[in-house]
C-alpha cells in the first residue's frame, strides 16, 4: 500500500522540515562549541552548555506530553520552531560580545525547553498526517534523512562558519528553524484527535499516563526494554573513543563513518518492510545486534585487520537504527492517541535519565581502554533481549 497524494505531501514537508532543523541543530552546536572551546575556561563552560539541556529536559518533557495530548499538536510544533528561530536571530544580531557567553547558555536552555515541549507533539502528530500502516515508512525516511545529515552536517557547518563567520552562521541557524516551522504549519491534518473534555490537574494527567501504561503491559515492557538498551548503549558510546585505539590510532574516525553507514542502511532496510513488525521482533533485533559487537575484538586479534571491526560496527548500527525506527513505529501505532504525547514524554525522560547513568556506571565498572569491553556489552545486549522476550511471552500467555 502506497502513500496517497495528501500523505505524500505531508511526508515531504515533514522530512524536509526535519532535515533543515537537524542541520540547524548541528550548526548551532558547532558554532557555539568552537567559540566556547577558545575561552580560557572553555572546558567548564562546555560542560555547563551540554549539561544544562539535559537537566532542563527532565523537568519539561512531561509538560510537553501534557500539551501534546490537550492542544493542537501541529500548532505546538511550528510555534516552538518559530520561537527557536527568533531566539537564534536575536542571539546573532542583538547580543553584545560582553554578554555573549551567558546569552549562549541562556538560549541553549531556552531551546532545550522548546525542544522538550515540541518533541512529544512531533512524534504524536504522525498518527494525524498519515494512516497507521504508513507510519513505519515515514519513520524510515526521517531516519535516512537524519543519518545523511549526520554525515554531511558537521562538514557543512564548518564550511558555513568559516566563510560567513559565527554571527552570520547563527543567523542562518535561526532561519532554518523558521523555515522548518513554516513547513510544519502547512501539514494537512487527516485524522483529527479530539482533546479530552474533562479538566484535570497536570499531576493527574501524568498519573493517568502511568496508569495507562500499567494497564497496557506489552507497551510498558517494550518501553522498559528500550530504556535498558539505552543504558547499555551509553557504555558503547563511552568506550568507542577510547577502546578503538586498541585496534588502530585512526580507528575512531573509521568507526564513526561505519556508524553512519550502518544507520543509513538500517533506515533503508526498515523502509522496505511493508507492514509493522510484531513486537517480539524488537527483542530479537537487539539480540542480533549484540553478536557483531561481541565478536569484534576477537576478530581483530585473530586477523589484525581493521576492516573486520569496521564491518562489525556497521552491522551493529544497522540493527540499532532498525530497532529505533521499529520501536518508534510500535509506540505510534499501538499507544492510544489520547495518551500518546504523555507516553512519549515518559520515553524521552527515561532515555535522558538512563543514558548518563549508563555512562557513569560503565566508566566505573570497565577499563575503557580495554577492547574486550565490546565482548561484554554485546553479550549483555543479547542476554537482556532474550530475557525481555521471555517476559513478554509470559505476559502474553497470562493475557490469553
Amino acid at each position: 500500500m502506497k502513500l496517497n497524494e495528501r500523505e505524500l505531501a505531508n511526508t515531504v514537508k515533514l522530512v524536509t522540515s526535519n532535515g533543515i532543523s537537524k542541520l540547524g541543530d548541528i550548526l548551532f552546536d558547532y558554532v557555539n562549541s568552537v567559540w566556547l572551546s577558545k575561552l580560557g575556561n572553555g572546558s567548564f563552560w562546555m560542560a555547563v552548555y551540554q549539561s544544562s539541556e539535559t537537566i532542563v529536559s527532565v523537568f519539561v518533557n512531561f509538560i510537553g506530553g501534557i500539551l501534546s495530548d490537550t492542544k493542537q499538536r501541529k500548532s505546538i510544533i511550528w510555534i516552538c520552531d518559530i520561537i527557536a528561530g527568533l531566539l537564534c536571530i536575536a542571539l546573532a544580531v542583538f547580543v553584545p560580545s560582553i554578554w555573549l557567553l551567558y546569552a549562549i547558555i541562556a538560549v541553549n536552555i531556552a531551546l532545550s525547553v522548546l525542544s522538550s515541549i515540541r518533541d512529544p507533539a512531533y512524534k504524536a502528530v504522525f498518527g494525524e498526517i498519515v494512516r497507521k500502516e504508513q507510519i513505519g515508512r515515514v519513520n524510515s525516511l526521517l531516519e535516512s534523512c537524519k543519518q545523511t545529515i549526520k554525515v554531511a552536517g558537521p562538514v557543512l557547518a564548518m564550511v558555513i562558519a568559516k566563510f560567513v563567520g559565527s554571527k552570520m552562521a547563527l543567523l542562518l541557524d535561526g532561519l532554518t528553524f523558521i523555515i522548518s516551522g513554516l513547513l510544519i504549519r502547512q501539514l494537512d491534518i487527516l485524522f483529527e484527535t479530539e482533546p479530552p473534555v474533562a479538566k484535570q490537574s497536570n499531576f493527574s494527567k501524568i498519573k493517568d499516563a502511568f496508569k495507562y501504561l500499567l494497564a497496557e503491559k506489552n507497551i510498558l515492557i517494550v518501553i522498559v526494554f528500550a530504556s535498558v538498551i539505552n543504558f547499555i548503549l551509553a557504555g558503547y558510546e563511552l568506550i568507542l573513543p577510547f577502546a578503538s585505539f586498541a585496534f588502530s590510532k585512526n580507528a575512531y574516525a573509521f568507526f564513526l563513518t561505519a556508524e553512519s553507514v550502518g544507520g543509513l542502511l538500517g533506515a533503508v532496510a526498515s523502509n522496505l518492510i511493508q507492514k509493522e513488525l510484531s513486537s517480539k521482533y524488537l527483542f530479537w533485533i537487539i539480540a542480533v545486534a549484540g553478536l557483531p559487537l561481541a565478536v569484534m575484538s576477537s576478530l581483530y586479534q585473530v586477523s589484525h585487520w581493521l576492516f573486520g571491526p569496521i564491518i562489525c560496527i556497521t552491522l551493529f548500527n544497522f540493527c540499532i537504527s532498525f530497532f529505533n525506527i521499529q520501536f518508534m513505529t510500535y509506540i505510534q501505532t499501538n499507544a492510544d492517541m489520547t495518551y500518546i504525547g504523555r507516553v512519549f514524554s515518559i520515553v524521552f525522560t527515561a532515555a535522558i535519565i538512563f543514558v548518563p547513568l549508563g555512562s557513569f556506571f560503565f566508566q566505573f565498572v570497565m577499563d575503557v581502554k580495554d577492547s574486550v569491553d565490546y565482548l561484554w556489552l554485546g553479550g549483555l545486549l543479547t542476554f537482556v533481549a532474550g530475557l525481555a522476550s521471555v517476559i513478554y511471552s509470559l505476559n502474553q500467555r497470562r493475557a490469553e
